[in-house]
């Protein structure tokens, strides 16, 4: 029973060694939030009806109770009609764990120690350790008043510790580093005057005066504005000094380790080369190139490029991003979000990557004090952002700068409608004159003019999608001795999705990662419209063929229409690309052959 640990400080989590545990409802964690966080203690039936359901408790509390105590006894005990750990108490209840064991305990413990710790360099390890505990809103999801209570202190807990490393940071010698996790941290709470004090040390250690005397003046605008108050005798003692050139209030900053400015020490590029044989897609190039090039725009500029599997996304706002190198002299931030991924790239870990590139040396460890940490960093910055392959708005919009002077440039599988300001670019795939431009710059022009036709019915059957233009061009250029008609008797004699495969490209890998994000009735709807066999759909047959009211059939059918494996040109009617037609019925095959 040693090895059961509990995680307050984010969601509610629970584990032994390795193992982790079902949580239950919320109501249930809800019961389990009060008796982690009342260590000895034992919760009377009153005091748990209280903390769950408050005033207002159902007629059913007593016997909910007794059934989430008989829950987490199957749960956390050896053996539940003998519980050793969660016992009765009148008729209330006691668990009974090591305070190492529950994360709350723990942070609180190492809060205390930091207090008693002899040296400053001590303590900051000790309030770094409580500070990588929480991962999130505390108690996140957990209802009740209780829950709310401790939500409240929890976070108030974190923004004190945070406020006291900030403080030691700044005595160690480390002040530069402070400065844009402070300024992120004020924006936050601009009513907290103690941010404001430590954000005047931090710039008045780091040689910058001037910057630290517009601190109070701003900060006293805001209070007296919300307030109607003026600001307390610290925070206007701290602007004084700097005033008069004096010290700021705290210890002298030592110069442990040399000055480090919060300016990046080189500019980031992180956008991967264009393809040297880069073709076609001039039209919408130039479109997003005007979009991010504005140079009277009063808002963050945003483009959404956004369109199926293998249409050269990536290919073409790599290139983009480079062409617009002149426009963002401070540099280029990019990022593969893997949306079509089982596990997506997780916005706490971008953020990391992009402060990092940015020369922020302490990145917070809560996604929204990294997320208004990086909007800080690039105040005032011309960067542009490149977002690939994005899963939805909540992976990227804490990866958002808020400054008008940055660009956006973000890639999906499906059109993020709900982007607030974006611009809207939906890919389609190549016309002829493209899909053969590419074909001939891959494998050479004279190959191409030998066998003109054939090489146009090659692309015709890739259904000029670029990326299947681009496998077959790839496999005929490690082939010379092959002819175009050889390949286009592969391609064509039933071979289809297994001839599109070269090295790392693979067409069906690429559809597999949409099929993946699909619903089992979303699955169902494209393997019927792909066994039809027909050019395009009508809505009404297509709600036949589903089995469904033509409302419903519609409703379902503008889903696949959103997520880019369907197509509708036209309102009523609808369209499968013949690639992925073939990979919906190998899919169906598939499914019949499991």
């Amino acid at each position: 029973m040693d090895s059961l640990r509990f995680r307050l400080l984010g969601a509610v989590r629970g584990r032994r060694g390795s193992v982790d545990l079902d949580m239950g409802s919320p109501q249930q964690q809800a019961m389990l939030a009060v008796l982690l966080l009342r260590p000895g203690q034992g919760a009377s039936a009153a005091v748990l009806t209280e903390a769950l359901w408050g005033d207002d408790p159902p007629v059913t509390a007593t016997k909910s109770l007794r059934t989430y105590a008989w829950r987490w006894r199957r749960v956390l005990e050896n053996d539940a009609a003998e519980p050793r750990l969660l016992t009765t108490v009148g008729d209330g209840y006691r668990l009974e764990v090591p305070e190492e064991a529950v994360d709350v305990r723990h942070a609180e413990a190492l809060a205390r120690s930091a207090r008693r710790a002899g040296d400053a360099g001590t303590a900051r390890a000790m309030l770094a350790e409580a500070l990588a505990l929480f991962n999130g809103e505390p108690l996140a999801g957990v209802p009740g008043p209780f829950a709310e209570r401790h939500r409240r202190r929890l976070n108030e807990l974190h923004l004190d510790l945070l406020e006291t490393r900030l403080a030691l940071d700044i005595d160690l010698g480390r002040a530069s580093w402070c400065v844009p996790e402070l300024r992120a941290l004020s924006d936050e709470n601009p009513l907290r005057e103690s941010l404001s004090v430590l954000l005047i040390r931090a710039l008045h250690a780091s040689g910058r005066p001037g910057e630290a005397a517009a601190v109070f003046p701003a900060a006293r605008r805001r209070i007296v504005d919300r307030l109607g108050l003026e600001p307390g005798a610290e925070l206007a003692d701290a602007h004084r000094r700097v005033l008069a050139s004096e010290e700021p209030a705290g210890p002298p900053a030592r110069s442990e380790e040399p000055p480090r400015s919060e300016e990046p020490a080189t500019r980031p590029a992180q956008v991967p080369a264009t393809t040297a044989d880069f073709t076609g897609r001039e039209a919408v190039a130039r479109f997003i190139t005007d979009v991010l090039s504005r140079p009277d725009r009063g808002s963050l500029p945003i483009v959404a490029v956004a369109g199926m599997g293998g249409l050269g996304k990536t290919t073409l706002v790599r290139h983009v991003a480079h062409r617009l190198g002149a426009h963002y002299p401070d540099g280029q931030l990019y990022a593969e979000l893997r949306g079509g991924d089982a596990s997506p790239a997780s916005p706490q870990d971008v953020l990391d990557g992009f402060l990092v590139a940015l020369g922020v040396e302490s990145v917070p460890d809560c996604l929204n004090n990294r997320s208004a940490l990086f909007r800080s960093a690039t105040h005032d910055r011309r960067l542009l952002v490149v977002l690939d392959d994005a899963h939805s708005l909540a992976q990227i919009t804490p990866l958002l700068p808020g400054a008008a002077t940055c660009g956006v440039l973000v890639t999906s599988r499906s059109r993020l409608a709900g982007l607030n300001g974006a611009v809207h670019a939906d890919l389609e795939v190549f016309d002829e004159a493209e899909a053969m431009e590419l074909l001939s710059r891959v494998i050479g022009h004279d190959r191409v003019a030998a066998e003109r036709e054939t090489a146009r019915e090659l692309v015709v059957a890739c259904g000029l999608l670029p990326l299947a233009v681009r496998i077959v061009a790839a496999r005929l250029a490690a082939r010379p001795g092959w002819s175009i008609r050889m390949l286009r008797d592969r391609f064509t004699g039933g071979r289809r999705l297994g001839t599109l495969r070269a090295g790392d490209l693979d067409v069906s890998a690429t559809f597999l990662a949409s099929w993946r994000q699909l619903t089992p009735e979303q699955q169902r709807a494209l393997v019927l419209l792909a066994v039809t066999d027909l050019p395009d759909v009508a809505l009404p047959i297509a709600a036949r063929m589903l089995g469904r009211p033509e409302p419903d059939s519609e409703d379902l059918l503008e889903e696949l229409v959103d997520l880019a494996l369907l197509e509708s040109a036209t309102a009523g009617r609808y369209h499968l690309h013949p690639l992925v037609r073939s990979f919906a019925l190998a899919q169906d095959i598939a499914g019949a052959a499991g």
